[in-house]
């Protein structure tokens, strides 16, 4: 696994960044269809862990897929094929079939397809339905499949927000055997993750073996947006700073920066409020980024050298030396 950034070429949109980080996990070096299954499972453990509940994880093979070809009539325009229904739902059918009858890609075949890819059936009988439909093309897609189902089953989760997607298609051409694809319902942005299996990838970086790899990118930005957008994150994680200390004029405000040195010698997270402004919209700040406490520095607190301790959570207030603070905050 590793995290780190990567590019495109496409001109950025929202939820298309030039430049974003991306989390990969794969396996390399056994066919077994135990890492599909282990790649359902850990997506549903890290969205889950997230807090996000309502998400599907799609799948399909490339050679089901190839048998769709087929039937369409798509011999020798695979890839074609591939990347117009891979835009099936952003431009929906009748575009799509346009972009085929450019390729030259038409006639009963393709509606045939069409018809198939609209029937809303379980996964079960979506494959029995293959089965009488297919020939050679698309047999070891259908088995593949079948087998990481039988695998799911016997985990606690079984095929809960698996979707068989007749129509993922991913349009990058090394993969070749099961292929992912991830979206959270009501996010505003488009998949949150995706991958599939490689078999040859290896051989075009150096490697003398062929080594069977499979993997997934989880879209560390689009996951931030989807959180942000769900407003999923938790409220601790907003702040870093325990304590804000605010004040009034030049004298407090001096007074200010001398208290948080003494507040950061002991480990406590302060800031001071940068300028002059109203005590409310200091405590909105402090409110905004979870700050727990707020020092508020005025002329009494400055003769006395007992400043107001106010816990932002229940309200309480109270007057503290310096030695007070520091034991109180700490605690």
């Amino acid at each position: 696994y590793q995290i780190q950034p990567v590019w495109r070429a496409d001109r950025p949109q929202k939820g298309r960044y030039r430049e974003f980080y991306q989390c990969d996990a794969d396996v390399v070096g056994t066919d077994s269809l135990l890492c599909e299954t282990e790649i359902v499972m850990m997506i549903r453990e890290v969205f889950t862990n997230l807090g996000v509940s309502d998400f599907e994880i799609k799948i399909n093979h490339r050679d089901i897929l190839s048998g769709l070809a087929a039937m369409a009539g798509a011999a020798g325009k695979e890839s074609a094929f591939y990347v117009a229904l891979d835009k099936l739902d952003k431009i929906g059918v009748d575009k799509v079939k346009e972009e085929l009858a450019e390729k030259d890609i038409k006639g009963n075949g393709v509606d045939q397809v069409f018809e198939l890819l609209g029937k809303s059936l379980p996964a079960k009988e979506k494959l029995a339905l293959l089965k009488e439909l297919f020939t050679d093309a698309g047999s070891r897609g259908i088995k593949d499949i079948e087998e990481v189902f039988q695998l799911l089953d016997h985990t606690p989760d079984k095929l809960s927000q698996l979707e068989f997607d007749l129509s993922l298609a991913r349009g990058l051409s090394y993969y070749t055997g099961c292929i992912f694809e991830v979206k959270v319902n009501n996010s505003g942005v488009g998949s949150v993750s995706g991958g599939g299996r490689y078999d040859n990838l290896t051989s075009a970086f150096g490697a003398k073996e062929k080594l069977s790899g499979v993997g997934i990118s989880f879209g560390i930005d689009r996951i931030y947006d989807t959180l942000e957008t769900l407003n999923l994150f938790n409220e601790i994680s907003q702040s870093g700073t325990t304590t804000l200390i605010c004040h009034f004029d030049q004298p407090t405000y001096l007074k200010a920066l001398e208290l948080a040195c003494k507040l950061r010698a002991q480990n406590i997270n302060t800031e001071v409020w940068p300028e002059n402004a109203k005590l409310k919209k200091q405590l909105e700040y402090a409110n905004k980024k979870s700050i727990p406490y707020a020092v508020i520095i005025g002329e009494e607190e400055l003769r006395s050298e007992q400043f107001t301790l106010k816990n932002l959570t229940t309200g309480e207030q109270e007057k503290l030396d310096v030695a007070g603070l520091i034991n109180r905050i700490s605690q």
